[in-house]
């Protein structure tokens, strides 16, 4: 029973924020025709109650990637090898397997 209360919630809970984004939509469709409507295109748009509601309905997450600076630090990463030279790479941790004993 605990089941399907979570499954109704779960079910409830999309369909309210799929029918809350319609209600957006449809309510700055209405004040877009407002704007069109209008003869003097200067005037300011009304103001309603209704937008603040709707605003976090309208949009979603972000789509950018936030910038994540640079820091340069003091390690120099650059290698010179001589020709011909071979150079083993460093490793910081070498994984092992359990011992065969075990």
């Amino acid at each position: 029973m605990k089941a399907l209360r979570r499954l109704g919630f779960a079910l409830w809970l999309a369909l309210a924020l799929v029918a809350g984004q319609q209600v957006a939509v449809l309510h700055a469709l209405g004040h877009a025709t407002e704007t069109f409507s209008q003869k003097d295109p200067k005037q300011a748009p009304s103001k309603c109650g209704e937008c603040f509601a709707c605003s976090q309905l309208s949009a979603g997450a972000a789509a950018t990637v936030p910038d994540v600076p640079v820091v340069q630090c003091g390690i120099d990463t650059t290698t010179v090898v001589a020709k011909g030279e071979q150079v083993a790479p460093s490793v910081p941790y070498l994984s092992r397997a359990p011992p065969i004993l075990l």
